[in-house]
């Protein structure tokens, strides 16, 4: 059985003890025992400050929900949050922006700060910005940077782009493909040493675990990392369907298949799914479907599409998924398939998939996946020196 960091401290005590810790948490962060890893650290060591991610440490906030500073009920420590909803992600002013740095006064509580989040695996998902962030700010206050690892839940492959730095943003902030393959632990290390970030920085690794491996193979028990992430194949395909964040079609959160369906009123279902039919992508098969968002787009409207199955994990390629639903909705509804308007002067879309490729609709699905995956295989060998597991 695999054996995440925080199941793994008694080993590395040394590293935790005598210390005044932060955690930085949320749901995900349990043991293999499905304690949480605060009530895990608490009885163990000094814990005096949690820190808040997108979403919470307990979990329960819908994605670009503003985290307050506020006191834990159940362990009663202060919770200084990490994530605001003061500007738009798509801001690249927030490269720079405080609010998604610890604060001074929770600073001063912690002699480190430790890292227990379960990541999915893509770029866009926030935890390794706010993990990046993290770092950032214990290098310049002089605290530790303690990260308990854990798996990447969709194996070592990489697939994707690397974003243009134009195009960077909290939910893309480095230079690493889309689906970058590697864990938070491994990520940590390349912020270290590409980003110059000169933390004081401890990794505790995962235990039986190697990237052929997808989350169901690890014995781990299953907790959503995110509200709209509540199984694993909404998680393979994450890295695909959530660039139809950055248009009007909905990726269906606001229901119970969230990623794993999408749509919009305007959409005729049978002929999307013959159209998706017809690419024969790998490892997925597509139905109809005709659902109602209670939030996110179209709250309150049916809303038709299909919804994708998938028929094994480890063949699916999700980013090839993405930019060729894309590319089908521009073909079928040229008149009403549109991408979001520009905020702060910058494209969701071009900030999500750091491009602008997909957008302009200059290329083919195929030329543009094929100049990403040289950039995926280039990435590769840059990312064999940072790499803690086989």
């Amino acid at each position: 059985m695999t054996h995440n960091g925080i199941d793994r401290i008694e080993s590395f005590a040394s590293i935790l003890s005598g210390k005044r810790l932060g955690l930085v948490t949320s749901s995900s962060g349990i043991g293999s025992n499905y304690q949480s890893s605060i009530e895990i650290l608490k009885e163990r060591y000094h814990i005096t400050t949690l820190f808040a991610p997108e979403h919470g440490v307990r979990g329960e906030l819908q994605g670009g929900v503003n985290v307050s500073n506020h006191v834990d009920v159940h362990s009663g420590l202060p919770v200084y949050s990490l994530f605001s909803d003061e500007c738009s992600i798509t801001d690249s002013k927030l490269l720079h922006n405080s609010l998604y740095l610890p604060s001074q006064e929770a600073l001063d509580r912690v002699d480190a700060i430790v890292f227990d989040i379960q990541d999915v695996g893509s770029r866009y998902y926030t935890y390794p910005s706010t993990l990046f962030f993290v770092m950032k700010a214990c290098a310049k206050a002089q605290k530790e940077c303690i990260v308990l690892d854990r798996p990447n839940p969709i194996g070592g492959a990489v697939e994707g782009n690397c974003h243009r730095v134009e195009n960077l943003s909290f939910i893309g902030l480095t230079q690493i493909p889309i689906r970058h393959g590697m864990t938070l632990g491994e990520l940590a290390l390349f912020y270290q040493q590409e980003y110059q970030l000169d933390c004081d920085l401890h990794i505790i690794p995962v235990e039986n675990w190697n990237r052929s491996m997808y989350f169901e193979d690890t014995g781990l028990p299953f907790v959503c990392p995110s509200p709209n992430l509540p199984n694993q194949n909404a998680i393979v395909l994450y890295s695909g369907t959530c660039m139809l964040a950055g248009t009007n079609v909905t990726d269906a959160r606001g229901t119970t298949r969230p990623f794993e369906q999408f749509g919009a009123p305007y959409i005729n279902p049978f002929e999307l799914r013959e159209a998706l039919e017809a690419l024969h992508l790998p490892a997925v098969r597509f139905s109809e479907a005709y659902f109602i968002p209670t939030f996110f787009k179209y709250p309150g409207e049916v809303c038709a599409g299909v919804q994708i199955h998938v028929l094994d994990r480890r063949s699916v390629k999700p980013v090839e998924l993405g930019v060729k639903i894309i590319r089908t909705l521009q073909t079928l509804y040229p008149s009403e398939f549109r991408f979001k308007e520009p905020e702060n002067g910058r494209w969701h879309i071009d900030v999500e998939t750091g491009t602008d490729e997909v957008r302009l609709n200059e290329k083919s699905a195929d030329d543009i996946l094929a100049g990403w995956q040289k950039e995926a295989k280039a990435f590769e060998a840059k990312m064999a020196q940072y790499s803690l597991y086989e």
